[in-house]
């Protein structure tokens, strides 16, 4: 029966990401006229890019030589993190669907997407030998994943948005609300079926995860750029990475099954940080603008 369970769960996630990334291109925002794209300004890409490429990795591999961790923690953290790829670009909505933040996400997503296909492989191919591990990763493994259920998706949504407005103002936000709940729903389902795996995983490896996901929402702020909107892209794009393509390469590994605990453990994680992160951020912002909006006091001059 849990092998049934497992079997639809799979299918499920193969069609739920794909249309996910569908959706995110059919509601991306409109591009501004004379607005200068990501990949025009060369500065703030290159700190992006080192930011989800370079430092959260090192950052992780730290984690992983300093704390006690099994081989199949390890493994398992370090497949998630080089899972790079399509980020939350629907949570950024409330954001609206015309400020420069949702345009960043986008951008920063196509980027990292199109990188990802000789990345992932190369970084894959760099930890096995740092690690004394026969463990590889082709660029077809990569792609099967990254062209077929995101970067595809994503293009045709963007395409149908442009060709037919109508129906993606109307479907767009209907798609999302399924989404949403079918997420829900499959992570509940998710961690129902592995309950006793996450369980087992143990204490270290939990504050691994963690550690983990807070060191990269930290890096992704500090190099987001001055503006909070920006930032909250970049540190996003740091954290969640892509799930969907870390567990189909936790498929193709020797550890196989044995490995998904401990990327679910940190995609739970990251979510946990991720909307604390959004709260504090939120707040903070309120309280700028309640601050920029309050009237001037005078002090009475003392003699």
């Amino acid at each position: 029966m849990r092998a049934v369970i497992q079997d639809v769960f799979q299918v499920v996630l193969a069609v739920l990401i794909p249309l996910a990334s569908f959706t995110t291109g059919l509601q991306a925002p409109r591009v501004v006229r004379g607005e200068t794209r990501l990949w025009r300004r060369p500065g703030q890409l290159g700190r992006d890019l080192l930011a989800v490429l370079i430092l959260v990795p090192l950052w992780v591999v730290a984690l992983v030589l300093l704390l006690p961790l099994s081989p199949v923690a390890r493994a398992g953290l370090l497949i998630a993190t080089l899972s790079v790829g399509i980020g939350p670009v629907a949570a950024l909505k409330r954001m609206g669907p015309s400020t420069p933040a949702a345009r960043e996400a986008l951008d920063l997503n196509l980027i990292v997407l199109l990188i990802s296909l000789a990345f992932v492989p190369i970084a894959f191919a760099a930890l096995a030998a740092l690690f004394h591990s026969s463990a590889q990763i082709s660029v077809g493994a990569v792609a099967k994943v990254v062209l077929g259920r995101a970067l595809a998706p994503l293009l045709l949504g963007l395409g149908a948005a442009r060709l037919w407005p109508r129906f993606a103002a109307s479907a767009g936000p209907r798609f999302l609300k399924v989404i949403n709940v079918a997420l829900v729903i499959l992570v509940v389902a998710a961690v129902a079926i592995t309950w006793r795996q996450l369980v087992g995983v143990g204490a270290v490896t939990w504050l691994a995860c963690a550690a983990a996901a807070v060191g990269a929402t930290v890096i992704g702020h500090l190099l987001g750029g001055r503006e909070p909107g920006t930032r909250a892209v970049v540190a996003a794009a740091s954290v969640m990475r892509f799930p969907a393509l870390a567990l189909a390469l936790a498929s193709v590994t020797r550890q196989g099954h044995r490995v998904l605990p401990v990327i679910l453990a940190y995609v739970i994680a990251s979510l946990v940080v991720l909307g604390v992160y959004g709260l504090v951020m939120s707040r903070r912002q309120q309280r700028h603008q309640r601050d920029a909006g309050a009237p001037l006091r005078m002090v009475p001059r003392t003699t």
